[in-house]
């Protein structure tokens, strides 16, 4: 994503390496950060306890 975007860089004040910053008004458009937000959310979910997630992170943000 860094080298496709040059809108999008490494974590500000977070780990460099897992984290990413998105600029807003330039390469990067509604679309991709809706998708980033998803992914994003499902990996933090499928982290928890299977008690404690709020949706299956298999299939959240997938249309049926």
């Amino acid at each position: 994503l860094r080298e496709r975007h040059t809108d999008i860089t490494p974590g500000y004040h977070m780990n460099k390496r897992h984290w990413i910053t998105v600029e807003g008004g330039g390469t990067v458009d509604e679309k991709l950060v809706k998708e980033l937000v998803i992914d994003s959310y499902r990996l933090v979910v499928g982290g928890l306890p299977k008690s404690e997630q709020p949706v299956d992170p298999h299939t959240y943000g997938h249309r049926a």
